[in-house]
């Protein structure tokens, strides 16, 4: 297999083919963006509502999410006046148009419907919400699903594959964490360390890529008793090309120096604060560049050319997270979730206020402003500065 890659620090670089050369060096000049959240449109805002995961169809204005209110449905909204449009049903079940382990991840489909994915099956949907077509990968999926080219793909223990035109798995590459292979032959009870990366890997497909992160994810950073960040992401082309996008190191968890208590083993410990890649969800926006956002008291994410390597750093004003999450970039714009809070009384008998991760009742859309440094030639080309 063809390799292709982005330079980047440290050994975990895979070696670079020839054709490397032909692709343009990571950019210098990088540039650090902020959520306004001073201004911006509010699409939902339901005390009602319980939203955690969302995908959004911009072509058609459509927000798909997962509400408590229908725990086995995903609830279709307007991305333009927030009312409720249809409610897809994905019942746990053994029946042929049910997930028999539960419903793991949703994209959107050509046309305008949607592929939903269970740990052994993958449904299409019409875009009037109705199963229309059912995929059974070979190998168990992590229940990460993307639309790849047209047709639905996901990742499991031999890669990522991808259903073929005759409904037949098409391989697309063989998916390493820390240099060990995860295969077709890899056992249910293979290593705890390798299961818990793929278990927390994240999955985004364009025309003619699959990207994997493999996030160590916070409860792992806090064994290991390390706050680093996941350096690359896992490229995989269809032409049989494989590389990595480098993901960018800069902006711990909050400010230097910070640090947390956690308890281990029925001890409490102190760690390092994680970086914001440890807990970063993984998209794409509308010019194809790599998104990943995730909850944090400074940095939200990043948004990288996968071509070029040049990023820009997503932040927002102390204070804004984790109530307000981020969960898209459109345009000049990011999808934001706010998480309610309820009352609680803390250690010392106070009433404070708790937020409720992934309990959102309100849904909004908020320009980004820069804040320093130089853009990436064709990123983001109507965001000015300040």
């Amino acid at each position: 297999m063809t390799k292709r890659g982005i330079p980047m620090p440290g050994p975990t670089l895979p070696a670079v083919a020839a054709l490397a050369i032909l692709l343009a060096p990571a950019a210098d000049a990088q540039q650090v963006l902020e959520i306004d959240f001073t201004t911006g449109r509010t699409i939902i805002d339901d005390e009602w509502r319980s939203m955690s995961s969302s995908v959004a169809d911009w072509d058609r204005n459509i927000l798909y999410v997962i509400d408590r209110e229908e725990p086995e449905g995903i609830m279709a909204f307007s991305l333009e006046t927030g009312e409720w449009i249809r409610t897809i049903s994905t019942p746990r079940g053994d029946g042929p148009h049910e997930f028999s382990q539960g419903r793991d991840d949703f994209a959107v489909a050509p046309g305008g419907g949607l592929y939903v994915s269970g740990r052994l099956r993958v449904l299409e949907y019409d875009p009037q919400g109705q199963p229309i077509d059912s995929w059974r990968p070979a190998a168990s999926s992590t229940g990460e699903v993307c639309n790849f080219a047209g047709a639905p793909a996901a990742l499991t223990h031999s890669g990522v594959v991808r259903r073929g035109p005759d409904g037949s798995d098409e391989t697309i590459g063989t998916v390493r964490a820390r240099d060990l292979g995860l295969d077709a032959q890899t056992p249910p009870d293979a290593g705890p360390t390798v299961l818990s990366l793929l278990r927390n890997a994240k999955l985004a497909c364009s025309e003619d890529a699959a990207y994997v992160l493999m996030s160590k994810g916070y409860l792992m950073a806090g064994r290991e008793g390390s706050g680093a960040g996941v350096d690359s992401i896992l490229a995989y082309y269809r032409n049989g090309e494989e590389g990595r996008v480098a993901v960018p190191a800069e902006d711990a968890y909050g400010e230097g120096g910070c640090e947390q208590k956690v308890m281990i083993d029925g001890r409490e410990r102190t760690r390092p604060c994680p970086h914001w890649s440890q807990s970063a969800a993984m998209s794409l926006d509308d010019l194809g560049n790599i998104v990943l956002l995730g909850l944090d008291s400074r940095t939200h994410g990043a948004i990288i050319n996968p071509e070029t390597g040049c990023y820009a750093l997503i932040r927002s004003a102390m204070g804004s997270a984790p109530r307000n999450m981020p969960v898209g970039v459109h345009a000049d714009s990011v999808l934001v979730f706010r998480n309610a809070t309820t009352e609680v009384t803390d250690q010392q008998g106070r009433k404070v206020n708790s937020v409720l991760i992934g309990s959102a009742t309100r849904a909004s859309l908020h320009p980004l402003r820069r804040v320093s440094g130089e853009p990436c030639s064709g990123m983001l080309p109507s965001v000015l500065p300040d």
